[in-house]
């Protein structure tokens, strides 16, 4: 298993001007993965902010994803504070200054070529599908805020994570949350899986969805099993299909 962690940079996040869109894409895109996301967290365009939370997280996961702060302005720091942050020169990659050249011809100012400073070390990962390579250091994967070009650059590496498959049930329920706390927590202990429980106060047809994961397909049916045993028949709306019966 494999865990990741999200920090999204930039002050417009934390006034409310720009609403994030790219941690929800990439939580949703991680798990079809089979990574295990631990943290998302949100940073102002401050370096002693990105410092510290990049660091921190950077030892408690396997991969970091970073969204923003990678333009030609003067708040897109987060290349050279990453730099900073490990101790590393912030070099420029003679292959990317050309290409950024290249695209903006007589429109190429000397703060374009911002955008080529790279933490000394860094890999630049250039694939078929991307011709603008994916910024890679230390497995902090510098990825910039604007959503569709997150999502095109985040698609050309993602076979990198890969590593396996989180079953996943519903339950939907007509029923309080209090009344099956127990039963919850007893499905729970005796497999190897994660339940969640979400009420519902809107025209829904039930009160409460309850969610049964794992990475072994068998626990999910078993847990299953023991929350049909205990729950009454009239408090089951309906339920997703065995894992074990899918195509």
């Amino acid at each position: 298993m494999r865990t990741a962690a999200i920090v999204l940079i930039g002050n417009e996040l934390l006034s409310g001007k720009i609403q994030d869109e790219n941690a929800a894409w990439l939580a949703r895109r991680l798990r079809t993965l089979g990574v295990d996301l631990r943290r998302i967290s949100v940073v102002p365009d401050d370096p002693a902010a990105i410092t510290d939370e990049v660091r921190r997280v950077h030892r408690a996961v396997d991969h970091v994803f970073t969204s923003g702060g990678v333009g030609p302005t003067h708040d897109d720091i987060t290349l050279e504070t990453i730099a900073t942050a490990f101790d590393v020169p912030l070099v420029r990659d003679a292959e990317l200054a050309a290409l950024i050249a290249h695209y903006f011809g007589d429109r190429l100012q000397p703060d374009h070529l911002r955008m080529a400073d790279v933490p000394e070390g860094c890999e630049l990962i250039r694939t078929e599908r991307m011709p603008w390579p994916v910024y890679n250091f230390r497995e902090i994967y510098i990825l910039p805020g604007v959503p569709k070009i997150f999502r095109a650059k985040f698609e050309a590496i993602a076979e990198r994570f890969a590593c396996g498959t989180i079953h996943l049930r519903n339950l939907y329920l007509n029923a309080d949350e209090g009344s099956i706390a127990a039963l919850l927590r007893q499905a729970q202990a005796e497999h190897d899986v994660m339940i969640g429980s979400y009420p519902r106060f809107d025209e829904a047809d039930f009160r409460v969805r309850i969610t049964v994961e794992s990475r072994t397909p068998d626990a999910v049916d078993a847990a299953v099993v023991v929350l049909l045993a205990g729950l009454s028949p009239t408090a089951v709306v309906r339920v997703d299909a065995p894992i074990s019966d899918r195509s």
